[in-house]
């Protein structure tokens, strides 16, 4: 591991390689990569949407099993459950190594994904036993705010570093991440 001698960036916040995919040939970014899985799973989100309002338009879909209020009450459930899951996800960040650090962080980024992602499909199953469209959206508004909380965000890296940093760990999280991900370093 090694520290830049740079008072302004103790933990290499600013080697944050951003968004965009670099260029073709070598080993990829690992954070980018990791950003390039979280946009594909809020595309796949938002695909799920276009098929509800695919749906919406044939009037005979829904069997009529649940009540809106039910249906509504069971998408708001577990928008919150799906909340406090991606909140408080029990992963916590190991601090043995770089490898160890990156490990972690992309145990508890994929978990919660899962969490958020856990919403939009609760109420999409809500929205084919019920028919009511709206119901998508409402679980859609709970998954966008986990996947705001811990997506591969600047922000969330920062409040990681700074969660690391209060424990005492010296290794800085963003170039951890970036290195590739390959067999050995899963």
């Amino acid at each position: 591991m090694h520290h830049r001698e740079d008072p302004e960036d103790p933990f290499e916040l600013n080697a944050d390689p951003g968004w965009r995919p670099g260029p073709r040939g070598g080993r990829p970014d690992g954070l980018v990569a990791l950003r390039m899985v979280f946009l594909a799973v809020c595309g796949g989100l938002l695909v799920v949407g276009v098929v509800v309002g695919i749906l919406a338009t044939d009037a005979d879909r829904a069997d009529g099993s649940l009540s809106t209020a039910a249906g509504a009450a069971g998408v708001v459930a577990a928008g919150v459950l799906s909340l406090l899951f991606v909140r408080f996800v029990p992963v916590r960040l190991d601090c043995a190594d770089e490898l160890a650090l990156a490990r972690s962080w992309r145990t508890r980024f994929f978990g919660r994904v899962a969490g958020a992602e856990a919403a939009a499909l609760v109420a999409f199953v809500v929205y084919l036993l019920n028919g009511t469209p709206a119901l998508y959206p409402l679980g859609l508004v709970f998954s966008a705010l986990g996947l705001a909380y811990g997506g591969p965000f600047r922000a969330t890296l920062v409040r990681d570093q700074e969660e690391l940093a209060l424990r005492g760990c010296p290794i800085a999280l963003v170039p951890a991440l970036r290195r590739a991900v390959t067999p050995d370093t899963r």
